[in-house]
This record gives structure tokens, sequence and C-alpha cells, in this order.
């Protein structure tokens, strides 16, 4: 029973959405995340999430990360791209009924401070306002260490 629990452990510490509104995301929003994460031993995997709507006008986009350490001394800033639809103008991302869902992308926070670190995310399109976006989340997760880990092998 025990092998069966830990083999259910996603190892995830964080995982939020914040609702964008109906209108759209506006480029002057922010989109903010404090993180309480107390692990310092060990690195953290921020994985970027996007719920968005039919509505939305174009095939990619481009959304920036911002992760501040809890005493605001260390910040990693990451840019995030992607494909949402395909040539023949079909969604990439999974979903139906007019929404949809993707991971874009994913970010090492290394968190060696304890506490409670600030995500701030903001839409890099340049329009003063980006229609069909529905939800940004983020999901923060503890990256295994030792000698079977995917990054050693």
């Amino acid at each position: 029973m025990s092998w069966l629990l830990a083999a259910c452990n996603s190892q995830t510490v964080y995982h939020q959405f914040r609702y964008i509104g109906e209108n759209g995301w506006r480029l002057t929003d922010t989109i903010s995340f404090e993180v309480p994460l107390q692990d310092s031993l060990h690195s953290h995997l921020l994985t970027l999430q996007l719920r968005h709507t039919a509505h939305f006008p174009y095939k990619n986009i481009v959304i920036g990360v911002q992760a501040w350490s809890p005493d605001s001394l260390f910040t990693q800033t990451q840019q995030f791209s992607a494909r949402l639809m395909d040539e023949q103008n079909n969604w990439s991302s999974s979903g139906q009924g007019g929404f949809y869902q993707l991971d874009m992308g994913k970010m090492k926070l290394n968190a060696s401070l304890p506490g409670n670190w600030h995500v701030h995310i903001f839409q890099l399109m340049g329009d003063s306002l980006l229609p069909g976006i529905h939800d940004i989340g983020i999901e923060v997760s503890v990256l295994p260490t030792g000698i079977y880990t995917q990054e050693n092998k």
C-alpha cells in the first residue's frame, strides 16, 4: 500500500489559476501569485499554464514571467511563446466546447531562500486588450534529486 501511495505523489507544492476576465487581458495587467516554498534544498520547476477560448485572435502567444525571492534581492525572468494554432487553423491545445488549455513551458526556480516567492505574469503581445484569454495558471513542483532522475540520465 505504501508503494502505491508513493507512486501517486506528484511532487506538486503549488497549483493555482487566475481568472483574467470576460473582456480580455489588458497590456497593463500583471497576474500575480504568491508561492510558499519552504524547501530550499531542492530546485523547483514552474510550469506556465494557459486557458483560452476560440475568440483568441492569433496563432501564437508570448508571455513573460518574473519570479522574485522572498527578500526581493533575486529575480528570474523568462519569456514563453507558444503556438496555439497549426497551419490548418486548428487549435493545438487540448479542449472542447470553445475552451482550450495548454502548458506553455517550464522554468527552473532556484529557490535557495525559503519563504513566499512572488511570481508576476504579463502578456507581451503588445495589444492594449488581448481577447480570448480566460485563465493563467502556474504549477510548481519539486525537482527530484538522485542518481536516477531524468536530469542525470
